[in-house]
């Protein structure tokens, strides 16, 4: 399932978190747990199919997120890098 299936087109995983790309592994952890027990359907006061729905694209983007190689090809599909891009140094 691509990201585009569960969130809107300018939403990635990270927003959907509320984190930035560069989040650690803890961060992203972190917003999971929080806002999965927010969303889960079965403690959530939302209606059952919203709070489902919602839950379902929290588990993909942490599942993507939390799995360093699923990550890097997920960075890549969004077109962020982690790579710095160096500039030469001027006058040499």
């Amino acid at each position: 399932m691509t990201a585009s299936a569960s969130a809107s087109p300018q939403q990635t995983y990270y927003d959907l978190l509320s984190l930035r790309p560069n989040a650690s592994v803890q961060d992203i952890r972190r917003a999971y747990r929080d806002l999965s027990k927010l969303y889960h359907p079965d403690t959530t006061e939302l209606d059952s199919a919203i709070a489902t729905v919602k839950f379902q694209a929290l588990n993909e983007a942490y599942a993507t997120l939390s799995s360093p190689e699923k990550r890097i090809a997920y960075d890549y599909q969004i077109g962020y890098s982690r790579l710095s891009v160096l500039k030469p140094l001027e006058g040499n």
